[in-house]
């Protein structure tokens, strides 16, 4: 039987490495995996990693005929994930990890913490030139610099990392280190900056200030850099989507909406919008977004009046005075905005936060966001926000903490049942305790080296914008943007002497004084901070003392 199904897998392999032209369709997992197979006869010609497997099929068909080969997701969804997942390819090594989530979750880190250190390198050096034409400035004259990317760069790391490796026909070229090369050979060209000049009034002597503003260019540049035609573009994006399918795809598909009865009241008409405009897998966060508008109260409960697809009543605020229209309304210009965003998962943190942000100021935010950021940030909503008021004359635009307002009313329902005494995960669904990659206790510090550090929680590497969930309910006690130490991080008072606290986030999602329940939606991990890569740093305080986490949570 064994040899039967390892000739079985060889087929397998060999029609997908062969006869991608002809595998729209054959996969039934859904639409993002549909998309992974049309992406497969776009690609150069089949992907790199299909001729990887296909060199490889012998041992593959082993893996296959012996175990899950990765969670048993449909070989051709596995040709059509990037690379790097599996490592250094020119490796038969590579073949090892194909049933290991640990082991892909750590190429993945180390994929995106490469990229991460080349980007940060990359701002560092346009610090420098800033620097000297600030020295090179006219005697008298003052300076300010004006940085969204203190705190870290906000990118789409999977994406870059799908666009290298669809970059690539031949699949021994593609290793970390080649990345590296290619990224440090075009830093100078991710970031630049504009100079305006202003007076300013210094007591009684006027005096001349020179603002600089950091730009990142990264975003677009990398379609550059690859050399991505069009068919290898296609074969990104579906790299793309798929590695997004793979990291995220649970972390709000089990999720259900903590909202109010008068939002509940409008479930069967939220469900036949959202799947009448292609959206079913998003009516949690819909019912999250009207609660964050409305409440349910009022006749336009999507707050969708100014709204492009309003075309029955003025474009005034609170003008739609018909519910069903309103709901209507609203999910068909979310979906606009989650097309635009390239979000297809309300897991994928990054493209979902941009989608919603872009719900809340229009779209024209998903593209400028884009173009300048790469994303969504919150330091970015702010700016955006900043200047529309200022173009428009506003004293207000828009809500810069929307993504937050809207994601604090998220709950994951695979916490029921939880760890000692009410105590839950901090990633739902996921196996945490297998990528823990540092224990409560002493240790030799992995930024300065010290050979006798205590540390005092427990550090859990995830790739950078996955769902941090609260682990107990509580207040929010402090959500704090430092660039140092923890870096941006919450805590969480539970009550009773117990507090938590999450450290090294990208993304904050909630604010002082909110209530959170177990289960819910409060960050998203990152690399902010004294961190050498992206993981959440979990400590347990019990009347002020550190405990080891893995005594409380589950």
């Amino acid at each position: 039987m064994a040899e039967e199904n390892n000739n079985a897998a060889v087929d397998v392999l060999a029609k997908s490495a062969h006869a991608a032209n002809q595998i729209k369709g054959a996969v039934k997992a859904g639409k993002a995996i549909a998309g992974a197979a049309k992406g497969a006869a776009a690609g150069g010609p089949y992907g790199a990693i299909a001729g990887f497997a296909w060199e490889n099929r012998k041992t593959i068909g082993k893996i296959m005929a012996a175990g899950a080969f990765v969670l048993a997701i449909p070989v051709l969804f596995i040709l059509m994930l990037p690379s790097l997942v599996f490592g250094d390819l020119s490796s038969t090594a590579a073949t090892d990890v194909m049933n290991n989530d640990a082991a892909i979750i750590a190429n993945v880190e180390c994929a995106q913490t490469t990229v991460n250190d080349c980007i940060g390198q990359a701002h560092a050096d346009v610090l420098v030139r800033i620097n000297k034409a600030i020295s090179a400035q006219p005697e008298g004259s003052s300076s300010r610099i004006e940085d969204s990317f203190t705190g870290g760069i906000l990118m789409d790391t999977n994406m870059l990392i799908s666009q290298y490796c669809a970059s690539k026909d031949m699949w021994n070229e593609i290793n970390i280190n080649d990345l590296k090369q290619v990224i440090n050979n075009h830093k100078n060209e991710l970031f630049t900056y504009s100079v305006t000049t202003n007076t300013e009034k210094d007591g009684e002597q006027s005096v001349t200030v020179y603002t600089y503003t950091v730009q990142y260019v990264g975003g677009e540049k990398f379609k550059e850099i690859f050399k991505l035609d069009e068919q290898k573009e296609q074969l990104s994006q579906s790299y793309a989507e798929n590695l997004s399918t793979f990291l995220y795809g649970s972390a709000l598909a089990a999720g259900t909406a903590a909202v109010s009865a008068d939002v509940e009241r409008y479930s069967d008409k939220i469900n036949a919008y959202a799947q009448q405009y292609g959206i079913p897998s998003f009516v949690a966060v819909i019912k999250c977004v009207m609660m964050a508008e409305s409440g349910g109260r009022g006749t336009d409960v999507m707050q969708c009046s100014e709204c492009p697809y309003n075309e029955r009543f003025s474009k005034a605020p609170n003008s739609i005075t018909d519910v069903d229209y309103s709901i209507e309304v609203g999910i068909k210009y979310f979906a606009e905005c989650l097309k635009q965003a390239g979000c297809t998962l309300p897991g994928d943190m990054p493209r979902l936060s941009l989608a919603l942000q872009g719900y809340n100021y229009g779209n024209g935010y998903i593209g400028w966001a884009q173009k300048n950021y790469g994303g969504y940030s919150q330091a970015n909503a702010q700016e955006f926000s900043n200047m529309m008021k200022a173009k428009l004359g506003w004293t207000g635009y828009g809500n810069p903490n929307y993504v937050s307002a809207v994601l604090k009313y998220y709950l994951d329902t695979s916490t029921s049942g939880g760890g000692s005494d009410g105590w839950g995960s901090p990633f739902p669904g996921k196996d945490w305790k297998s990528v823990v990659t540092s224990e409560f206790g002493y240790r030799i510090d992995p930024v300065t080296g010290a050979k006798v550090a205590f540390h005092a929680g427990i550090d859990i590497g995830f790739p950078s914008g996955t769902i941090i969930s609260a682990v107990k309910e509580g207040t929010v006690e402090a959500a704090n943007y430092y660039t140092a130490g923890y870096g941006y991080h919450v805590i969480i008072n539970h009550g009773g002497g117990y507090k938590t606290l999450y450290g090294h986030c990208s993304t904050l999602l909630v604010h002082v004084g909110d209530r959170v329940t177990k289960g819910q939606a409060i960050a998203k991990v990152g690399s902010t901070g004294k961190s050498t890569g992206p993981h959440l740093h979990l400590n347990v305080y019990v009347n002020g003392e550190t405990q080891n986490p893995r005594n409380y949570i589950n």
